[in-house]
């Protein structure tokens, strides 16, 4: 797994988090003022795990997304996909919490 910081399609700065077949598996649910404010939030979420909390969101039938927030009450990571049940979604987010801080990149 790896971070990918770059400028978006709108040319704003964010990051994904890329899994071993290439698969974006989370993202930083929101863009930068810079590619350096955007290294920095996805070096955070990597290093910094105490007190994040994940958070599942249901969007119509059959349709559940993680989203993790950080011990100030601020988001910052969400799911790249939606799940089909709210159970797939936080099974989701517990291998996220896992799995986050053992990623390359920033």
């Amino acid at each position: 797994m790896r971070f990918l910081v770059e400028s978006g399609a709108a040319g704003r700065p964010a990051w994904w988090l890329i899994d071993g077949e290439g698969l974006v598996i989370a993202w930083s649910g929101t863009t930068f003022a810079s590619l350096a404010v955007a290294d920095h939030a996805a070096h955070r979420f990597r290093v910094e795990p105490e007190g994040r909390e994940y958070r599942v969101q249901e969007r119509g039938v059959d349709s559940w997304r993680w989203s993790a927030w950080d011990a100030a009450g601020e988001r910052v990571a969400v799911s790249a996909d939606w799940f089909a049940t709210k159970a797939a979604a936080v099974d989701a987010a517990r291998r996220m919490g896992d799995r986050a801080g053992a990623a390359i990149g920033p």
